[in-house]
């Protein structure tokens, strides 16, 4: 008798302890979804600049017949020192993106060879150069997919850039307002946000980075254009690619997903 009783709340704690990691699983509906998604890496030539411009597209895995139109993100990583991955350093965001939804394009803005990135000097001109390159590069790659995908309806483009790439998002939809829905900045420092409404900016601030004084509006300019400047939990700069924790990733994800489905 003793013998069953132990098997049986052996059992129980067996039974309880699968319910609470299903709970526990259930609790971050961010980590959970499992829609299947497919990685392609294309490299783009532009004649003009006689440069090519690798970059990685993350899809939803469909029939592309099935698809009448697709919400487009535009992702630029930060500054690597032409590290020739760059652009794939991402993919706890790019792949979470795809899964929700949102065909994404990550973009290689860095070659071996391209002049190291400024560090003395008003960095809004020393760096601007490079800012162009790279709202060059997002114009050219958005063609190079329109022309692979001639059928895609394209319902909205949005950008999102972790540091220098977030800089040269700032630039492109300030210079091209028409094309872009929203604009997502993980912790660019530079190039100051627009007191426009369209497209809506939003940031997502580190512990550890200071933006220049001219980068961030004021609280009455952002409640006045809609522009959202949220402050992480103990995440620095650098912890904002794959090399950060689970639990930040989580977190910056959670945050642009509600920005970008306007449910924050």
């Amino acid at each position: 008798m003793k013998r069953r009783k132990n098997r049986f709340y052996t059992v129980l704690a067996g039974i309880l302890i699968l319910t609470i990691v299903g709970f526990a699983s259930m609790s971050s509906d961010y980590e959970t979804v499992s829609t299947e998604i497919q990685i392609e890496k294309h490299e783009a030539f532009d004649s003009i600049r006689n440069r090519l411009i690798p970059y990685a597209l993350y899809s939803p895995k469909s029939d592309e017949n099935s698809v009448d139109s697709i919400r487009l993100v535009i992702f630029s990583h930060g500054y690597g020192s032409n590290y020739s991955r760059n652009y794939l350093n991402y993919s706890y965001l790019t792949k979470r993106l795809a899964r929700a939804g949102f065909w994404t394009l990550s973009i290689q803005h860095e070659l071996l060879g391209d002049p190291l990135i400024p560090k003395e000097g008003i960095m809004q001109v020393v760096r601007m150069p490079f800012w162009i390159r790279g709202e060059e590069n997002i114009l050219f790659v958005l063609n190079d997919f329109k022309k692979k995908y001639p059928d895609l309806k394209i319902s909205s483009i949005d950008l999102i850039g972790h540091s220098n790439g977030g800089d040269m998002s700032v630039l492109t939809a300030k210079d091209h307002p028409e094309l872009i829905r929203k604009v997502i900045t993980l912790d660019h420092l530079r190039m100051p946000i627009p007191s426009i409404s369209r497209p809506q900016f939003s940031s997502l601030r580190s512990i550890d980075k200071t933006a220049d004084s001219t980068v961030i509006p004021s609280k009455e300019i952002c409640s006045e254009y809609g522009i959202k400047i949220i402050q992480l939990k103990r995440i620095t700069h650098n912890e904002m690619n794959d090399e950060g924790s689970r639990k930040q990733k989580k977190q910056i994800n959670q945050y642009i997903q509600k920005i970008l489905e306007d449910r924050f």
